[in-house]
């Protein structure tokens, strides 16, 4: 009895430490290979697109680097002076009428220099949302800050495109290592 007792015990301590051991490392050696291949179809979809992922890379790193984000000059005073002719071109092509322009002190913004006008312009409403639109949407981007608009009162009866005076900042930004010497 005391030895198959002792044989018993030395069957589940074998069992304990080496057979159970090895299954589980079976067990889990099953599962990374059902999750392998479960990803498998995923990776080979990926490997498929990733040729046309750089081609269209590729293409978006051209466009970038051939489109315009920043204000040309090489000081602050000329990039102003590029601004300011930008914005008046603007303003002429929708027929809105420039009553003051006056610039605003440049400031660092991280490696670009900010370039400011302070405006107030005139015009009927269709003109100023033109001229707003242009100077959203055009190239170099700029940004528009502390709009006001103000309107007249009107008799009725008269144009139903009122006259409006805008005040307003434009800013663009040029690169702060366009140039050697700064103003």
């Amino acid at each position: 009895m005391l030895a198959l007792a002792i044989l018993l015990i030395a069957l589940a301590s074998v069992y304990l430490l080496v057979v159970a051991p090895l299954l589980d490392l079976c067990s889990e050696r099953e599962a990374q290979l059902a999750d392998r291949r479960m990803l498998l179809p995923r990776l080979n979809a990926a490997a498929q697109q990733l040729p046309a992922l750089r081609a269209r890379a590729a293409e978006l790193r051209t466009a970038a680097s051939s489109s315009q984000n920043t204000l040309e000059g090489a000081s602050d005073a000329i990039a102003s002076a590029s601004l300011q002719s930008r914005v008046e071109e603007l303003a002429a092509s929708a027929a809105a009428t420039i009553g003051s322009i006056e610039a605003v002190a440049p400031e660092n913004s991280g490696g670009y220099r900010r370039i400011g006008l302070r405006l107030a312009v005139s015009g009927e409403y269709d003109a100023i949302v033109k001229l707003l639109a242009g100077i959203e949407t055009g190239t170099p981007p700029l940004v528009l800050s502390n709009l006001q608009i103000r309107g007249t009162i009107r008799p009725i009866g008269q144009s139903t495109n009122p006259r409006l005076d805008a005040g307003f900042a434009v800013y663009g930004f040029r690169r702060a290592d366009a140039a050697p010497g700064r103003q």
